[in-house]
C-alpha cells in the first residue's frame, strides 16, 4: 500500500483574482497560488477585492471547490495512479503548481513540502478520487 493520508476539505474561502496589471498584494494570513500568468487563487484573505482595487478583478469560487491535503513520503506515488504527467520531476518541487487530470477529474497540484501537497477539484468530483485513493492507501483518507 502507499504511505500517505489524505484529509478533505471544503476551500470555501477560495477567490480567484485576475489583474491587470502590478503585483498581487499580500495580506496578513493570506496565501496564494498562481494558476495562470495573471491570475491567483487566494485564500484566507477576504478584503483582497478592496486591496487590489481597480488594478483587476475577484470573484468567489471556493463553494465549489474541494482541498486534499495528501501528506506522507508516498504523496507523489499515489498522484502518479492515473495521472497525466510527471510526478516523480525534479521541477516539481516546493511552491511549484501543476494543472492536470486524475482519473478523469481536473486538478491543481501544489507542492506544500517535500511529504506534502494540496491538490485542488471540483466539489461533485472529490468522491471519485477519494474512492480511488482509498483503495491505494489501504483507508488512509479523512473525508
Amino acid at each position: 500500500m502507499i504511505d500517505a493520508v489524505i484529509r478533505f476539505a471544503p476551500a470555501h474561502d477560495a477567490v480567484a483574482v485576475d489583474l491587470w496589471d502590478g503585483d498581487l498584494p499580500m495580506l496578513p494570513d493570506m496565501r496564494a497560488i498562481q494558476v495562470e500568468p495573471r491570475r491567483w487563487w487566494v485564500f484566507g484573505a477576504p478584503d483582497i477585492a478592496d486591496a487590489i482595487g481597480d488594478r483587476g478583478a475577484a470573484s468567489p469560487f471556493g463553494g465549489g471547490l474541494m482541498r486534499a491535503t495528501i501528506t506522507g513520503p508516498g504523496w507523489r506515488t499515489l498522484l502518479s495512479i492515473s495521472a497525466l504527467f510527471d510526478v516523480e520531476h525534479p521541477g516539481f518541487g516546493v511552491g511549484q503548481v501543476a494543472s492536470t487530470v486524475i482519473h478523469h477529474v481536473p486538478v491543481r497540484i501544489v507542492v506544500v513540502g517535500p511529504d506534502v501537497c494540496d491538490l485542488y477539484c471540483p466539489a461533485s468530483l472529490a468522491g471519485t478520487l477519494e474512492s480511488l485513493w482509498r483503495t491505494a492507501t489501504a483507508g488512509g483518507t479523512d473525508g
